[in-house]
């Protein structure tokens, strides 16, 4: 995996997680991870191949999550809220959805002062 991101939907999910407060980001396996005080709310990684990886925590967006990849087999939702997208510089997902989905998880697993402050902003 590469730490640098040359796909366009990788480049724009950091981009869109780091501009969230208190935001860092570091490594987790083979993947970069975007904590809110030290509670991972995504992980994005890239193979030298091109093939991507992105997971993130939804909750009021579960169930759409579900539909999306019951037609989709690039999405996985897992028991516990867990979603994973895995896709190729030639089959992108949609992006805005993406960043919307990385909005909920920031939300549904930051402390709540900044999940509020974050839903403010709009």
């Amino acid at each position: 995996m590469s730490e640098h991101f040359t796909n366009p939907v990788t480049l724009a999910l950091r981009d869109h997680a780091m501009t969230f407060p208190e935001t860092s980001e570091g490594a987790s396996c083979v993947n970069r991870a975007f904590k809110v005080r030290k509670k991972n709310f995504l992980f994005v990684g890239e193979k030298d191949d091109g093939a991507c990886k992105v997971m993130l925590k939804l909750k009021p967006s579960l169930d759409e999550a579900q539909d999306v990849a019951g037609g989709d087999d690039r999405f996985e939702v897992g028991s516990s809220g867990w979603v994973t997208v895995r896709f190729h510089a030639s089959d992108l997902p949609d992006v805005e959805l993406l960043k919307r989905w990385v909005d909920e998880s920031f939300q549904t697993l930051a402390p709540k002062t900044l999940a509020k402050q974050v839903a403010a902003q709009g």
